[in-house]
């Protein structure tokens, strides 16, 4: 937000600790600095974005030349979360440039490049006949499509590598991925089949699919709908959705939108507030630390303690402060089992 870059992001500068949760950022000595640190080095090889490798014959000096930027750290940011999430490169597909290998190179990751997964110019796309045998599964975008990350992530990608692949202006910023990647783990729903990936993100519809194995889910899922005060009374859509799994837990960032889970959080704030239970054929929210939890439908509080039964739209209000927000209850699955 400063205007600051990293200039070198990828996932050799990214330390990860997946049992904490925690993440850093190395090799900081390449930071760009507007009119103070110039950039020092261009990136590493397939997270340099595509205008700094078409300009990059063009000496420093000359004003045509793309440098390193918080655009182009924007870049580099959307290859490794898609990297991250598929363990293939948006970029690196089946269409041949040039015939001469380092022409080939610079065009495929500059001037021509072109997303794998493009929705209507298949001539880049990766296919199965493409990928050695001893390949992964992901390596075949028909099999394993970059929408299975969730409307929400989807969206970005295709600002990411559709429209803002050759115009840098267009890319998400960081936050926009941190708030699209909370948002899409609230949707995450378990494989009632229990599949070796199991988990999916859950695509919107009426009958959810694990995607990776093919298993419906039977029975009633709610699905609720986040909706916030923004003045007194008045509720607007937050364009965010909270999967209900048995176990499920409800945080503070669920009942108000004035709270974001980033590092910033108190640790009280950590602590759920709710969790939700399928009891018979029954799902129920059950009220750990939600004083101001009310069942609009019935017109009744819900003491700390106590429960309240999701249904077809059923409508709960969490907290009536400012910032509050309302559930709407939607019921997805098969509720015939």
């Amino acid at each position: 937000m400063a205007g600051l870059a990293h200039s070198d992001l990828s996932y050799k500068n990214v330390l990860v600790d997946p049992v904490r949760g925690k993440a850093c950022l190395i090799d900081i000595d390449g930071l760009v600095v507007p009119g103070k640190f110039p950039p020092d080095v261009a990136g590493t090889p397939d997270f340099i974005a595509p205008e700094v490798i078409a300009t990059q014959t063009l000496a420093k000096e000359d004003p045509a030349r793309i440098l390193p930027s918080r655009t182009t750290d924007r870049h580099a940011l959307a290859v490794l979360i898609y990297m991250y999430l598929f363990f293939r490169h948006p970029l690196r597909g089946r269409k041949v440039f040039d015939t001469d290998p380092t022409l080939d190179e610079e065009l495929g990751m500059g001037m021509q490049a072109l997303f794998v997964e493009h929705p209507s110019d298949d001539s880049n796309r990766v296919r199965a006949s493409d990928l050695r045998p001893q390949a992964l599964p992901w390596g075949d975008p028909a099999a394993r499509p970059y929408g299975m990350a969730g409307p929400l992530l989807k969206a970005l990608f295709d600002r990411a590598f559709i429209d803002g692949l050759h115009a840098p202006d267009k890319r998400p910023s960081p936050a926009e991925w941190e708030n699209a990647l909370v948002r899409t783990l609230d949707m995450v729903q378990p494989c009632s089949r229990r599949c070796e990936m199991g988990w999916f993100v859950f695509d919107n519809s009426r009958e959810p699919v694990c995607p990776h194995c093919g298993n419906r889910y039977r029975g009633a899922l709610p699905v609720l709908n986040f909706y916030s005060t923004r003045s007194e009374g008045s509720f607007h859509a937050d364009n965010h959705r909270l999967m209900v799994w048995d176990g499920q837990s409800l945080f503070a960032w669920h009942v108000s939108r004035k709270v974001f889970p980033n590092e910033h959080l108190a640790p009280t704030m950590k602590k759920r507030v709710g969790y939700f239970q399928l009891q018979g054929i029954d799902w129920v929210l059950v009220n750990e630390a939600m004083p101001g939890l009310r069942d609009l439908g019935v017109g009744t509080d819900v003491p700390i303690g106590g429960h309240v039964r999701l249904a077809e739209g059923a409508k709960i209000l969490l907290s009536p402060d400012e910032g509050g927000r309302l559930i709407l209850v939607q019921m997805a699955g098969n509720p015939a089992g």
